[in-house]
C-alpha cells in the first residue's frame, strides 16, 4: 500500500514538471518572439543579430526546462536508456546549453563593468571631444534598412532630395520609416561610402506630427549653413565609434551619422560637407500654424504648455487620431 502511494505520488510529481517544462518553452518562444518583434519592428535592429541575440539569452532557460520535462518523464513515465545517436545529440544540446551560458555571464559582466567604470569616472568619459560608451550604448545606431521603396511608400513628408548630393555617388543601403504619434514622420536613409565605412541620415518632419523639440543653444557650437548643430563622438573601449552630427532647419530635425571616430579617422570635414549638401527641406505642412515660443523655468529648462481652455473639433480630433491633425 505505501509503496503505491509513493508511486502514485511520483507520478503525479513527474506529471506536473512534465508539464512545467512544456509550459516554460511556450513561454520563452511567445517571450522571444516578442522580442524580435520589438528590436526589428520598432529598434529596427538587423534581424540576423537579433535571433542570434535572442538565441543566446533562450538556451540557457530552454535547457533547463528541457531538464524539468526530461525528469518529470522519468517519473511520471520510465523510459528505456536513450540511443547513442540520441545521447549524441543531447551532449551537443549541453555544450551549446554551456556555451550560451556562458555568453551570457560575459556579456553581463562586461557591460556591468562599464557602467560601473562609467559612472565612477564620470567627469572623464569625455576626452579629447570623445565620449567613452558601452557598446550597448552604440545599438541604438545600427539600423536594420529594408528597401527605400517600401521605407518611403506612406511616409508623411517629402524626404530631401539626394540626387544632386555626394550621397548620389554612395551605395544605397535602404531605408527605414519610424512612427511618431502614428505617423510615419520619421526616416533613416543607410549609405556605403567608397572607403567603407557606413553613413546613415535621419530626418524628422516635426510639422507632420506636431512633436517639438529643444535643445541648449551652449551645446550646439558647430554650424551647418550657418543653422547650430552639435557633434558628439562615441566610442567605446574597443574601438568602435560612431560619430552623429545633428542640428534643425525648421521643423525638419537631421541627423548624420557614420560608424567611424572622425577625429582619429579623418572624416570629420566630408562629414559636415554631407550635411551642407543637403537641399532646403519641404515641410508637410508648410502651412502649419505658428506655435508659441518655448517657455524656460530658473534652470532653463523648457516648461510645458498648458492644456487651451477652449479647444476646437479639430485640435481634438487631432489629440484622438494623430493621422487628422490639420496642417492649415
Amino acid at each position: 500500500m505505501r509503496f503505491a502511494i509513493v508511486e502514485g505520488t511520483k507520478s503525479v510529481a513527474g506529471l506536473l514538471f512534465w508539464s512545467a517544462g512544456h509550459v516554460v518553452n511556450a513561454l520563452v518562444l511567445l517571450a522571444g518572439g516578442i522580442y524580435v518583434l520589438f528590436c526589428v519592428a520598432w529598434l529596427h535592429a538587423p534581424l540576423l543579430d537579433v535571433l542570434r541575440v535572442t538565441a543566446t539569452m533562450a538556451l540557457p532557460v530552454l535547457g533547463l526546462a528541457w531538464l524539468i520535462r526530461r525528469g518529470g518523464r522519468r517519473l511520471w513515465k520510465p523510459a528505456p536508456a536513450p540511443s547513442p545517436v540520441r545521447r549524441g545529440l543531447l551532449a551537443v544540446a549541453g555544450v551549446a546549453v554551456v556555451i550560451a551560458c556562458g555568453s551570457i555571464v560575459r556579456t553581463g559582466v562586461r557591460d556591468y563593468q562599464c557602467s560601473v567604470d562609467r559612472s565612477r569616472h564620470a567627469a572623464g568619459t569625455q576626452k579629447d571631444g570623445v565620449e567613452r560608451v558601452c557598446a550597448i550604448d552604440l545599438d541604438r545606431y545600427d539600423i536594420g534598412f529594408q528597401s527605400l521603396a517600401r521605407a518611403t511608400r506612406k511616409l508623411a513628408f517629402p524626404p530631401v532630395d539626394l540626387a544632386h548630393t555626394p550621397f548620389a555617388q554612395f551605395e544605397s543601403l535602404g531605408g527605414r520609416a519610424e512612427f511618431v504619434n502614428d505617423i510615419p514622420s520619421r526616416l533613416y536613409r543607410g549609405f556605403r561610402m567608397p572607403d567603407g565605412h557606413q553613413v546613415t541620415l535621419f530626418e524628422h518632419d516635426m510639422s507632420a506630427d506636431g512633436s517639438r523639440s529643444w535643445r541648449d543653444p551652449k551645446d550646439e557650437p558647430e554650424r551647418i549653413n550657418g543653422l547650430p548643430a552639435r557633434l558628439v563622438i562615441l566610442e567605446t573601449s574597443s574601438g568602435k565609434a560612431v560619430s552623429v552630427l545633428s542640428w534643425f532647419e525648421g521643423r525638419r530635425g537631421y541627423q548624420l551619422w557614420v560608424d567611424a571616430n572622425v577625429v582619429r579617422v579623418p572624416l570629420r570635414d566630408r562629414l559636415f560637407a554631407l550635411a551642407a549638401s543637403l537641399p532646403r527641406a519641404i515641410p508637410a505642412c508648410p502651412n502649419e500654424p505658428p506655435r508659441p515660443p518655448l517657455r524656460f523655468d530658473a534652470d532653463g529648462n523648457p516648461v510645458a504648455e498648458p492644456m487651451p481652455q477652449v479647444m476646437t473639433q479639430a485640435q481634438m480630433d487631432a489629440i484622438v487620431d494623430g493621422s487628422r491633425r490639420p496642417c492649415k
